[in-house]
């Protein structure tokens, strides 16, 4: 009986499937994580460096689309500030149907680097403060690619290319299923599926607003529980602590 229960929750896991399929993301749901520099390390252990935020708000009208709200926060501590200085804070609205980005609001400070910056994507035309160019369809936020991702049905060992923007940096990146891992945080442990970006076919955290995520199951949600993004001198590591309307 086990065994049998053991190939239905694997089968579940790989094949992407959401206990809960509708809705996919849920106003006021919150997930907040311990942040870590991957560059600092004593033993086998990551230090502990600040803290990360992700929330879905309500569904709000940008341009007259219906657009899901995310607001993403990243904070360096005391002691982080000493060795890499972060206070970013990236709100994006998605289209509810398409999920393409509509809207970026980026205010970013990374070591001595700050900027500040607003996209808004209307079809095909893209206007990031004063300059406008094209975009190609489908273009997403890597952000928001996050939540996206668990949905994207891709299967163990199989990849998608996907579009992102990033200010008025565009550029594709392959995201492949690397299988199911261990993966432990505050939150406690999951047997997690992963996704990684590809680059010349193999996986790596390459090009700045790379990802990778780890997706478990609370409380009948699959929701990412540990997170690297690649930042212009490094990369992040997110574990998740606590998510407000999921763990109690």
């Amino acid at each position: 009986m086990k065994k049998i229960i053991s190939i239905f929750f694997i089968s579940f896991i790989l094949g992407q499937a959401t206990i809960d399929k509708d809705p996919i993301f849920i106003p006021g749901e919150e997930y907040k994580y311990d942040l870590f520099i991957d560059f600092i390390q004593v033993g086998p252990d990551l230090i502990k460096l600040g803290s990360a935020s992700f929330h879905t708000k309500e569904i709000e009208k940008i341009n007259g689309q219906d657009a899901y709200h995310f607001s993403f926060v990243l904070r360096t501590s005391k002691v982080g500030d000493i060795v890499y200085k972060i206070r970013d804070k990236i709100d994006v609205w998605v289209d509810v149907e398409t999920l393409t980005v509509v809207k970026q609001v980026k205010k970013l400070r990374e070591g001595n680097r700050r900027s500040e910056s607003i996209t808004i994507v209307k079809g095909n035309t893209a206007k990031t403060d004063d300059k406008e160019y094209q975009v190609p369809n489908n273009v997403l936020d890597p952000y928001s690619l996050i939540m996206v991702l668990k949905d994207a049905n891709i299967g163990e060992k199989e990849s998608k290319i996907f579009t992102i923007l990033d200010g008025k940096k565009i550029r594709t990146i392959e995201i492949q299923n690397i299988g199911i891992k261990t993966v432990r945080t505050p939150a406690g442990k999951f047997d997690a599926y992963t996704y990684k970006p590809l680059h010349n076919g193999k996986s790596a955290l390459k090009n700045k607003g790379d990802i990778q995520v780890s997706y478990g199951v609370v409380n009948n949600r699959t929701i990412p529980v540990k997170i690297s993004l690649k930042l212009n001198n490094g990369i992040i590591v997110l574990k998740l602590k606590k998510s407000s309307n999921i763990i109690n």
